[in-house]
């Protein structure tokens, strides 16, 4: 086979498995199984959920394995990043529920790999291209299922659409990644080749497209997560410009993370105060009326403060009904807050090294010269982080957090070899 063969099946094999980790696309492929639960009851559709997901990405573990350079481990990130691992699957020896943290850990390890595939296997421009592509099969099924009336693709009460993803918050975030990935498309793509100027197009129809999309899904969170994106990164380039009108290279460094933790705080002291206010209702105030669910995450939190309940495992427990208001709560197996699964799952020492993850990765991001390359990077990053606030993204067999992983550590692996984009685009 031929090397360029080999780098399009490669090509071809990242956005299948990218598509296939926005989780509608499996969900749908087993959900006529689902109606043989009566006759044929094992294995459980979850199990074939979890083994469909492990599937799509080994051969990304395989290919990873075969080539990272161990020179990425030398990165502050990366040595935290498997520290959170490492403590995270140990959390299984203490879970309240082992059988069901093991899994979930070993999902999120496999995710994580592969986030860590995307971002040192391919270039920046054949980055955002994959996540283009990816995101515009996903729409492109949900928009055929629209039409044709599938089951769960409309809300027929309400009139929004779902898709392909039985939960318009999970349509909506399909829909504003794919809008960050034109923005990448835009800011990486030469327009030096024909070629180009194709790739640009079809881009800008995805934009259309995913604004169309997002506005007929109705959700609260990915749109208000893209304009915390967007403050932030007004923030960050004031921040970059104040550190370079006073040339403290020393404050020039540290920029971006200096901007993301402005931007925390703001989001979380918002939260807070929009919660509060009385004259504004509960849906609106924390984008979809989480504050019950959050102060039982909270509580049960205190509760094991220093081990955690286990890797997602605090929901599934029967001691954790009794924790907080638990008579204000949704009855749900999710947290509806990356940060409080976190929480939950490892306790403080976890939240420590997710932190830390996130400094010095966004840190990374002030050590190139190009905002290019850097802005498009720093927009999902922020996209992520403020949509965590309201979903579990940080889990397993999830393209968000195999997103925020790639956009983290991409200036490991693809900032490297982008010269060589520029090279192949001038020829």
């Amino acid at each position: 086979m031929l090397p360029p063969i080999r780098r399009l099946s490669e090509f071809a094999y990242a956005v299948i498995a990218l598509l296939m980790l926005t989780q509608g696309p499996v969900y749908r492929l087993w959900s006529d199984s689902a109606t043989f639960l009566g006759t044929a009851p094992q294995p459980s559709i979850p199990h074939a959920h979890f083994a469909t997901f492990i599937a799509v990405q080994i051969p990304a573990l395989v290919l990873l394995s075969r080539q990272l350079d161990l020179s990425f481990f030398s990165s502050r990130a990366a040595q935290l990043l498997l520290a959170l691992l490492g403590w995270l699957g140990l959390s299984v020896l203490w879970s309240t529920l082992a059988r069901h943290s093991l899994p979930e850990f070993v999902a999120l390890a496999c995710t994580t790999s592969f986030g860590i595939y995307l971002a040192t296997r391919f270039t920046l421009g054949e980055l955002w291209r994959i996540v283009a592509v990816a995101m515009a099969l996903g729409l492109g099924l949900s928009l055929f299922a629209i039409r044709r009336g599938w089951d769960a693709s409309v809300n027929l009460d309400e009139d929004y659409w779902i898709g392909i993803y039985y939960n318009r918050n999970s349509l909506a975030p399909v829909a504003a990644v794919a809008l960050l990935a034109f923005i990448g498309l835009a800011f990486t793509t030469s327009l030096r080749r024909t070629i180009d100027v194709a790739v640009l197009a079809a881009g800008v129809v995805l934009a259309g497209v995913a604004a169309l999309i997002l506005w007929r899904t109705e959700s609260l969170t990915s749109p208000l997560a893209l304009l915390v994106a967007v403050g932030a990164l007004v923030l960050w380039l004031l921040v970059r410009l104040a550190t370079q009108r006073i040339a403290a290279r020393r404050w020039q460094n540290v920029a971006a993370p200096i901007a993301m933790a402005i931007a925390a705080v703001a989001v979380f002291v918002a939260l807070r105060t929009i919660g509060g206010l009385a004259s504004v209702s509960g849906e609106t105030a924390t984008f979809n009326s989480r504050g019950g669910l959050w102060a039982q995450s909270w509580a049960g939190f205190l509760e094991k403060p220093w081990l955690g309940w286990g890797w997602m495992a605090a929901r599934r427990t029967l001691d954790f009904d009794r924790v907080g208001k638990w008579w204000a709560v949704i009855d749900t197996e999710w947290s509806h807050n990356g940060y409080h699964d976190l929480l939950l799952g490892g306790g403080v020492l976890a939240a420590v090294l997710f932190v830390g993850i996130v400094f010095f990765g966004v840190g990374s991001i002030d050590q190139t010269a190009s905002l290019r390359t850097t802005v498009p990077s720093f927009l999902m990053i922020s996209f992520v982080l403020a949509a965590a606030t309201q979903e579990s993204f940080f889990i397993g067999s999830h393209f968000v957090w195999a997103m925020l992983i790639a956009m983290l550590f991409v200036d490991s692996g693809t900032q490297r070899k982008a010269l060589v984009d520029e090279h192949h685009a001038g020829n």
